[in-house]
């Protein structure tokens, strides 16, 4: 400007051209204002149109460099790994659930007031039905346990009479004691009737016959004078040699043996009948009173000792049942 204007102030000193009118305020001398000023006024579509495309190509400039950006990233972080700086573990993502997708219903009939009565009428219908089926089967399974509480109670009452009115009965026979007292009175019993006799409607537990036999090898036991009247008749046989003394006796004692064996079966009788007249079981008869078994003694009064007799609950004189004891 200032060059401009000492230029034309020099062609102004030098040449002389008319006076121009004078200027309009704030105009330049030479009128090169207004000439710029009509310049931007029409020109100032134009500078629009500049500004508008210059906005566009920003945004088209920067939508180009952020998918760039974006791309290269990857590769910075590739770099970062193999040049093995900033390298960051990768960090795992949960997975994302699914969002349950609801089932669709299928849409309800339409009802209307007629078929809304007939359906439920037939609902109760068929309710009334099957309430009658549960019924039939609540009756008939009560019917069978019935049945069987019935048959339970019959047999514990069964079980119960055998077990409370029938007491169980031992018989144990000192054989040489009630066979020769059976000699003496010229008899020949029958051990089978005896047995029976004896255990009169009770529970017969054990039968023992106590019987010596010969020393005689060549002798068939069952032969012989003390086991022959037992063999076969539900008694268990126990058998003894016979010892012979000096002064010529022969003599094969029980007194031991059927002790023992009584005493431990007492635990298990309710009732032991002795068939022996021997004095010597005096001790064992008041042992097994003392016990709560009750004690029977069964023999021949001419042979049974006092003592015993009147040690034993119940005594039994076999003489009196002759009759229906012996050997027809």
């Amino acid at each position: 400007m200032t060059l401009r204007f000492f230029g034309r102030a020099k062609t102004t000193a030098t040449t002389k051209k008319e006076p121009t009118p004078p200027a309009a305020p704030g105009a330049s001398p030479d009128g090169s204002a207004s000439r710029r000023t009509r310049r931007g006024r029409r020109g100032s579509g134009a500078t629009k149109k500049a500004a508008a495309s210059a906005a566009a190509a920003a945004k088209a400039t920067t939508e180009q460099a952020a998918p760039s950006a974006v791309a290269t990233t990857p590769s910075r972080t590739r770099r970062g790994r193999r040049g093995g700086v900033g390298r960051k573990p990768a960090v795992a993502q949960a997975p994302v659930p699914e969002a349950p997708v609801a089932e669709t219903l299928p849409p309800l009939p339409k009802l209307t007031g007629k078929t809304l009565d007939g359906s439920i009428e037939a609902l109760l219908a068929r309710q009334e039905q099957v309430l009658e089926r549960l019924v039939d089967r609540q009756l008939s399974a009560l019917k069978g346990l019935e049945g069987s509480l019935s048959a339970i109670e019959q047999r514990l009452v069964t079980m119960g009479s055998v077990a409370g009115d029938r007491a169980r009965v031992g018989v144990f026979v000192d054989v040489p004691n009630i066979v020769y007292a059976a000699e003496r009175l010229h008899s020949k019993i029958d051990y089978a009737k005896m047995l029976a006799f004896l255990v009169h409607g009770r529970d017969l537990v054990r039968a023992s016959a106590y019987a010596p036999i010969s020393d005689d090898l060549m002798e068939p036991i069952a032969t012989q004078k003390f086991v022959q009247p037992f063999i076969g008749l539900g008694y268990a046989m126990i058998t003894k040699p016979l010892k012979r003394y000096a002064d010529g006796t022969i003599k094969a004692n029980f007194d031991v043996e059927l002790a023992i064996d009584i005493l431990t079966m007492s635990d298990r009788l309710d009732a032991v009948v002795l068939v022996s007249g021997d004095g010597d079981f005096r001790r064992l008869v008041e042992l097994l009173c003392s016990r709560g078994v009750r004690v029977e003694v069964a023999a021949f009064g001419d042979s049974t000792a006092a003592e015993l007799r009147s040690a034993a609950d119940h005594y039994i004189d076999l003489k009196d049942h002759l009759p229906e004891l012996r050997i027809k």
